[in-house]
């Protein structure tokens, strides 16, 4: 079981990075648009929701197989 937990930790952490990577980035730009354009903030406003919603699905089961695996050694 140790071994699977470290597999998934291994396979889900480059996607995990890239994700965190892209909604960092988007963030920033996001919240700058507020002040800039306030048009193009809320018409971008669904797409970031849906972001937000990807980087957590995708980092809640990963953070969690972090603890678990630091656990078992």
């Amino acid at each position: 079981m140790k071994y699977i937990h470290i597999l998934f930790t291994v396979v889900l952490g480059p996607i995990y990075w890239l994700i965190n990577i892209i909604h960092t980035k988007v963030q920033k730009w996001y919240f700058r648009m507020h002040k800039d354009d306030i048009i193009i903030w809320y018409l971008f406003t669904p797409f970031y929701w849906i972001l937000v919603l990807i980087t957590f699905i995708i980092s809640v089961p990963y953070e969690f197989l972090i603890a678990v695996t630091s656990k078992l050694h």
